[in-house]
């Protein structure tokens, strides 16, 4: 799920989803379990944040400068 669809069925806002992430992942740690990112992806370039560990939407694509971006999905397993 990206982070919009998680605020919505939490009922908080997208920004606070962001900042409960990394509690989240340290929390199912200690079940044996982790969160997957997928990375967010410029949708004009196709430039994908693979090494990027920050919960948060990038702003901008560093190839191609454009904002037109893909939101990371996040997944636990």
């Amino acid at each position: 799920m990206s982070a919009r669809e998680i605020s919505g069925e939490v009922g908080i806002a997208e920004k606070e989803v962001a900042e409960h992430l990394p509690h989240i992942a340290r929390s199912v740690s200690s079940q044996g379990k982790k969160i997957i990112i997928t990375p967010a992806k410029c949708l004009n370039c196709g430039y994908a944040f693979e090494d990027r560990k920050r919960f948060t939407r990038p702003g901008r694509c560093p190839q191609c400068k454009k904002s037109h971006l893909q939101s990371p999905r996040f997944r636990i397993c």
